[in-house]
């Protein structure tokens, strides 16, 4: 649960494109996503000031993707008094989180020495993953086409805390989301991010 707690609640950033200068576009109303970039940021903390020599590397990482909606009902309010946190978006309900990850990590296939593969990382935690809430994009129930990107940031992901995880480690991310539609909201298709290598200093 603490795990939960600490990346659960992953900050987004939202850049809608809108025009009044061309004709509106006509998309399903099951979303549909695609991968766009990954922004990440390397930190090196000194978690005990009086002992500058210990460091604890730390890494931020936004996964960005694009989307298109035909009806627009995208994204959940974090007021748990609304209707989002009632069912199917109830806490515990496998449609409380709207933007889903996977995390894989590289590792050596051992069946074939010398090739590596991608694997599940295993978290402390099972059934754990960067998943999280993004906000509603629209203000109101009104049907409306949406396209745009969503900017999910999982602000840490700490060496200390994870000890698969050490400079030069690659994983990447499966994502897909779900959109309000009740009883059971549409899911989008799935994409892969890039591969991000972990704790490289900025220009390593």
């Amino acid at each position: 649960m603490r795990y939960m707690l600490k990346y659960g609640a992953a900050s987004l950033l939202l850049l809608l494109a809108l025009s009044s200068c061309r004709k509106e576009p006509v998309y399903d109303v099951v979303p549909e996503i695609e991968f766009r970039r990954v922004e990440q940021y390397h930190f090196v903390d000194t978690p005990f000031p009086q002992r500058p020599d210990i460091t604890s590397l730390r890494d931020s990482i936004v996964l960005v993707i694009g989307f298109k909606d035909g009806d627009g009902n995208l994204g959940l309010s974090s007021n748990r008094e609304s209707q989002d946190f009632q069912p199917p978006f109830n806490e515990g309900s496998e449609f409380e989180q709207n933007f889903h990850t996977v995390m894989y990590i590289k590792a050596e296939d051992p069946n074939n020495p010398g090739n590596f593969r991608f694997e599940p990382y295993p978290f402390p935690v099972p059934g754990f993953q960067f998943s999280g809430r993004f906000q509603r994009l629209s203000a109101d129930e009104r049907p409306e086409t949406l396209e745009g990107e969503i900017k999910y940031s999982i602000n840490e992901i700490n060496a200390s805390e994870f000890p698969l995880l050490r400079p030069g480690t690659v994983i990447k991310f499966d994502i897909f989301i779900y959109d309000r539609t009740t009883p059971v909201p549409n899911r989008s298709n799935t994409v892969t991010t890039d591969e991000i290598t972990l704790f490289q200093p900025t220009g390593g």
